[in-house]
């Protein structure tokens, strides 16, 4: 099965597209758990391994299958900045049933800062808003992660 990442950009009469810019071939399975999807972070995207920080949204059906994998912002060492709009833009254009929000601490500590649960709690919002739900907000570090939902520090 191959997982496409996406970007957005205009068209000729100005309207958001996807177009896609990389794949990744994966068995077809279920992301049904944050040790998966952590994997995938590490295997895939190489998060634990970023010198700054980076955020991706990952697009799923309602299965749990993951549509697509969209690079968000990538910010300097301790932070990055998300837009609420620019993440719901995409995950409309794939047809997302609910997402996942995956980012990495280049410090290595996967512990959430303030910042990630405000940022968790608004998109936990649009998404309830929007009928996309979020699923979890993980946060990577150098060996392990630190999943919002598993912890219990947001409200999904």
């Amino acid at each position: 099965m191959k997982i496409k990442e996406y970007t957005t950009e205009l068209d000729v009469d100005k309207k958001n597209v996807l177009r896609e810019v990389g794949h990744y071939v994966i068995v077809k399975e279920k992301y049904n758990s944050p040790q998966k999807f952590a994997d995938f972070a590490r295997e895939k995207l190489h998060l634990d391994m970023r010198a700054e920080e980076y955020v991706y949204i990952l697009g799923l059906t309602s299965k749990n299958h993951v549509l697509g994998v969209f690079e968000i912002s990538h910010g300097s060492i301790d932070r990055s900045v998300c837009g609420v709009r620019e993440i719901f833009v995409r995950l409309l254009l794939s047809g997302a049933a609910q997402f996942v929000m995956i980012h990495n601490h280049p410090s290595g500590d996967d512990s959430p800062s303030s910042m990630d649960c405000q940022a968790t709690q608004r998109l936990i919002e649009a998404g309830k808003l929007m009928g996309i739900p979020m699923v979890d907000s993980i946060i990577i570090g150098d060996v392990g992660h630190f999943s919002i939902r598993e912890e219990g520090m947001a409200r999904f």
